[in-house]
């Protein structure tokens, strides 16, 4: 196992899996990590959200297009091991439904030869990567190490708001509304997912929005003192894979040309991709029984298969007219329900073998 970058041949990967993906479990953890998009939610305690079987019908199809595509352009496909039933887990702390591994980027990082174990911010998912683990241990006895940051407990009170109240957002009803227990004198926790990271080579992008993820941060400085980790204060709140994504050397994609100031001096050259907008209309209706999680970006949220050819949603023509006009090869693949589960080709993919080493990109 070897990956480095994003965007070099993509030799191997791990596509997610929504079996069982019934209900979001909306306790504060989900609600402060999608905050912008649960506003009707806020502060109303725990709730599951029942997801109606069509829509996770609908997505398993199109994660098996996903899949198809992949293999097609000479990818090893690997599955997480599939969940046999609806799950309620429980800690000394909360209960809640456990989340199916489906966006498999946001648990793990994979750096060079290691796997990294990152820390979830959301309750649900704190067991997700029990299902990737006959993979991690065949990587590991095929010779790549294996890591894990502290599991968090995840306790009231260990969630760092600062992000959100910075901008002037009173988030108190939903912190006020938790019903988790706390833990007397434990404060902040490393709390952090995969996908507040950009790997390029010798140097990770890597958003950092509050005291939690500082912690994150210390911990990866210490653990990978051969890389440079070069902090995007604050560019979003958690994940930075529909914000931006290096696509090659050179070359990125931005939601908004204002974010190349968070990027490191080195990128802020780099020729830019501003994708078309896209509006409500473009997507499905939930408001019968429930709200989008992700925003109208979550189509950035796209797969390299190597530096000229990219996954993207066939759902997003004005993107995929973009890239080719920029001499890319697209792979149009339907997905129809990225907004209702939170994530794209990016989110969905764990890659674990790509051509590239430790490249000095931004020398």
């Amino acid at each position: 196992m070897s990956s480095s970058d994003e965007f070099t041949r993509l030799r191997e990967v791990i596509v997610g899996r929504a079996d069982h993906y019934t209900d979001h479990d909306a306790d504060a953890s989900f609600q402060l990590f999608f905050f912008d998009n649960v506003t009707p939610l806020t502060g109303a305690g725990r709730s599951l959200l029942p997801i109606p079987p069509q829509y996770v019908e609908e997505l398993n199809e199109d994660i098996a297009g996903l899949s198809d595509a992949l293999t097609a352009c000479g990818v090893t496909v690997r599955r997480p091991a599939a969940p046999g039933k609806d799950v309620d887990i429980r800690s000394p702390l909360w209960d809640a439904r456990a989340t199916p591994p489906l966006n498999v980027r946001d648990n793990t990082i994979i750096l060079g030869d290691t796997i990294v174990e990152t820390a979830p911010h959301v309750r649900a998912r704190i067991f997700e990567n029990d299902y990737l683990k006959p993979l991690f241990y065949s990587y590991r006895e095929a010779g790549s190490k294996w890591l894990a940051m502290p599991r968090p407990a995840l306790a009231r009170g260990t969630l760092d708001t600062a992000f959100y109240t910075r901008q002037g957002a009173d988030v108190s009803h939903v912190t006020d509304a938790d019903e988790a227990l706390g833990i007397d004198g434990l404060g902040m926790e490393m709390i952090f997912d995969g996908a507040q990271c950009m790997r390029l080579g010798r140097d990770v992008l890597i958003n950092v929005a509050n005291r939690n993820h500082e912690l994150a941060l210390h911990w990866l400085r210490e653990a990978f003192p051969q890389l440079r980790f070069h902090v995007l204060d604050s560019i979003a709140d958690s994940h930075i894979d529909s914000v931006v994504v290096p696509l090659r050397p050179g070359l990125m994609l931005v939601r908004d040309p204002q974010y190349r100031d968070f990027l490191p001096k080195a990128m802020q050259s780099w020729d830019v991709i501003v994708p078309p907008p896209m509006d409500e209309s473009a997507f499905p209706d939930y408001s019968d029984f429930g709200f989008n999680i992700a925003s109208r970006y979550i189509d950035i949220n796209v797969l390299s298969v190597d530096e000229n050819t990219v996954v993207v949603n066939s759902l997003y023509p004005e993107l995929i007219r973009l890239l080719e006009a920029r001499a890319f090869t697209v792979v149009a693949v339907r997905h129809r329900h990225r907004r209702l589960f939170g994530g794209g080709f990016h989110c969905f993919t764990l890659d674990t073998v790509r051509d590239g080493g430790r490249e000095a990109y931004l020398d």
